[in-house]
């Protein structure tokens, strides 16, 4: 993120007072973005970072919460098996048209490959946490 922001300073700085960006810019921020918010979901995922609403569960049993907990380590579990699976597919196939950047003609089939462990390991998280998630009152 850090190198992101700094190609994008020195863009700003480039065009305001030499006419000149970094070449590049927005396809590097953008393919840098997208990789940064993959490599952030298992770890936002493992220390609890997804926004829970209570407005139906907050006087419900503790058993209630565990079962609902766990049905939603179930779907995030799918989901991420489901995305990763689809963008298996999506980067072989942009591996074998050879899609690439627009201007820095950077291969396009790279950023699949990062989605792709992010996403298996998303998943590994959701099991996981189904397998260690305990039925004690507490498990916050």
């Amino acid at each position: 993120m850090l190198s992101l922001a700094i190609i994008t300073v020195a863009s700003i700085i480039g065009r305001t007072f030499f006419g000149q960006s970094v070449e590049g810019d927005y396809e590097l921020t953008e393919v840098g973005l997208a990789m940064s918010v993959f490599l952030f979901l298992p770890e936002c995922y493992l220390r609890k970072g997804h926004i829970i609403v209570d407005l139906f569960t907050a006087n419900c049993q503790p058993k209630t919460l565990y079962l609902l907990d766990q049905l939603g380590n179930l779907i995030f579990t799918l989901v991420s098996i489901a995305f990763a699976y689809r963008m298996t597919l999506s980067g072989i196939e942009s591996k074998d048209y050879y899609e690439q950047t627009m201007i820095l003609e950077l291969p396009m089939w790279w950023v699949y490959v990062v989605g792709v462990i992010c996403f298996s390991l998303c998943a590994l998280c959701g099991i996981n946490r189904m397998l260690t998630c305990h039925s004690g009152e507490g498990d916050e």
